[in-house]
């Protein structure tokens, strides 16, 4: 079996563009995955079941997406709805927020969740600009794969996670650059540029909290909560307390 991509255009129903091309609405609405065959819309990219003994309809549409531009739309869908992809990176660092539970990760992972989240919909966008619909997904050896949960990294161990963000946003900070050399459209070099620059802080800020929370020192004593109120008290310098590892003490943090 052949297919063409069809751009859906203002008006289509999933009926109208089965009867102009002859095909059955089923066969549309099983190949495209539609939950809702009655909510498509103008700029959606469905895809049309054609014999292999036929030629395409020479009338007006299926419109083809040109290449390049259905390669660079690929590579895109990788980056926003794949398994190392923003919609990962978004619910990972959630999760560890939420995981981890303490008010200076909550400020660490959430703004950087909030910045994959803007990432997402500028690749959304950039899909759209192509022509493509931009669903949650991408190709795997030939086949689209939605985005699944179990592309979420669950570890729980704090320096392991923080040494996998690290590892996540260095990769993300090259490819996007690799991306933006190989697309030469000039508003989503802009994006991709604009990304990558945003990762390359993102993996500064993971390399700083592992520095200070998965590195041998003497853990300061726990805040209090509310914090005490004092009056400051003039005294002498106290003499330099040398702080030992206890014998339960693991001696990492």
């Amino acid at each position: 079996m052949d297919y063409a991509r069809y751009i859906v255009n203002a008006g289509d129903t999933i009926y109208k563009i089965a009867k102009a091309y002859n095909v059955e609405m089923s066969e549309i609405i099983q190949l495209n995955h539609l939950k809702h065959p009655d909510r498509i819309y103008a700029g959606q990219v469905l895809l049309l079941p054609f014999p292999e003994s036929c030629e395409p309809p020479s009338r007006p549409g299926p419109v083809e997406i040109p290449e390049p531009t259905f390669t660079y739309a690929m590579w895109l869908y990788e980056a926003y709805g794949g398994k190392d992809s923003e919609l990962t990176a978004i619910t990972t660092y959630l999760y560890q927020a939420v995981l981890l539970d303490r008010p200076e990760f909550d400020a660490l992972l959430r703004p950087i969740a909030y910045d994959e989240m803007q990432h997402l919909e500028k690749l959304a966008l950039a899909l759209r600009h192509l022509g493509v619909d931009p669903k949650y997904g991408a190709l795997s050896n030939g086949h689209w794969v939605d985005w699944r949960s179990r592309f979420v990294n669950y570890t729980t161990d704090l320096c392991q996670l923080l040494d996998s963000n690290i590892e996540d946003e260095a990769r993300d900070h090259r490819e996007y650059l690799e991306l933006a050399a190989k697309i030469p459209i000039p508003e989503i070099q802009c994006i991709l540029t604009e990304m990558a620059a945003d990762e390359e802080r993102h993996y500064h800020l993971f390399c700083q909290a592992k520095q200070q929370y998965c590195t041998e020192f003497c853990p300061p004593p726990p805040p209090c909560s509310p914090p005490p109120l004092y009056t400051p008290i003039e005294e002498p310098e106290p003499e330099p307390v040398v702080c030992l590892p206890g014998p339960q003490d693991g001696g990492r943090g």
